[in-house]
């Protein structure tokens, strides 16, 4: 049990953020929580500081010289219809921009420990063997290369001025209040309609937002991560039928999954303008996490099952 601390939480009011911060204030510690939107109520925080122009971060000065570390969250994150002029630019602006401004004013401060959550696209978008630490990073989109270029800085910057770190790249985060991708598949598994998904068999390492709440805390804390790259994910893979039948359970459903091959279902697909998205969901992505449960005695709370679970029957409650 780590004694208390006061973390400062980026990107408190997000998907993961709000989750994260009800996490820490649970195990004792105290929140500050880093916000661009005042007046939303976020569960554990005893502290609100609001930014609203993130190039002006002048109002962290009186609150980090109390601040134990800083788990940052916020940045930008993958956009379906990106209509920046230069979607690049944009995203090293916030993502690197902003993580070199609070490191920083962190670092003026002797902020103690600068966690960064960084993300399994720099690993890549898909593989057969397992991605460990120890791979070349191979970032296959702008995001991705954005985040490698912030995990780079956070290095160098750390470093320079003693400053501990640890760099976390989650694989894709579920819970009941999931954007993107997964968002969408809650919605349909809610639905109860017959899916052509039955024999789509790639296996996938994910992270509930329990588990990765956990596993931030852990590295916001531990004494064993130290300067390092972790990556993040639950212990178990799943296929995409068994997402849908877990989900299922917790909502109190049946699912309902037709054993339509591949290629025919590739095929419909491509005619309706869907097949990246049916890639997506069919890519195989596995992660080692042998460093973090072995250097860092981490062990997640919730097994994917459970989690999905967990998962369904949240959403189904508050949906």
């Amino acid at each position: 049990m780590s004694t208390s601390q006061t973390i400062l939480v980026t990107g408190a009011t997000g998907f993961v953020g709000r989750r994260l911060c009800s996490h820490l204030a649970g195990h004792g510690h105290r929140v500050v929580a880093l916000v661009r939107d005042g007046g939303r109520a976020i569960p554990g925080v005893a502290q609100e500081v609001c930014i609203a122009d993130f190039a002006n971060l002048d109002a962290l000065d009186t609150v980090l010289p109390q601040c134990d570390a800083v788990i940052h969250l916020a940045g930008r994150a993958h956009v379906m219809r990106d209509t920046a002029a230069d979607p690049l630019g944009e995203f090293r602006r916030v993502n690197v921009g902003l993580t070199r401004s609070l490191l920083e004013r962190a670092a003026d401060a002797r902020v103690k420990r600068f966690v960064f959550v960084s993300s399994i696209g720099v690993n890549g978008n898909s593989n057969i063997t397992p991605f460990s630490e120890q791979d070349t990073p191979a970032p296959h989109d702008l995001y991705a290369i954005s985040k490698l270029e912030a995990e780079q800085l956070v290095q160098d910057m750390a470093q320079q001025c003693g400053m501990e770190y640890a760099i976390v790249r989650p694989v894709l985060v579920f819970g009941p209040e999931a954007p993107g991708n997964f968002g969408t598949l809650l919605k349909l598994a809610a639905k109860g309609w017959p899916l052509p998904f039955g024999r789509l068999q790639s296996r996938r390492s994910l992270i509930s937002v329990w588990n990765l709440a956990d596993f931030l805390r852990t590295c916001a804390t531990c004494p064993q991560a130290l300067h390092d790259v972790f990556l993040a994910a639950d212990a178990q893979t799943v296929t995409l039928p068994e997402i849908f039948r877990h989900l299922a359970i917790g909502m109190g459903k049946t699912a309902r999954l037709l054993a339509i091959p591949r290629s025919l279902l590739a095929l419909a697909c491509t005619l309706v303008g869907k097949r990246q998205m049916l890639d997506k969901l069919d890519a195989g992505l596995t992660v080692d996490i042998a460093k973090a449960q072995q250097q860092l005695a981490w062990q997640a709370p919730y097994t994917t099952a459970e989690a999905l679970i967990k998962t369904g029957k949240e959403y189904t409650h508050t949906s």
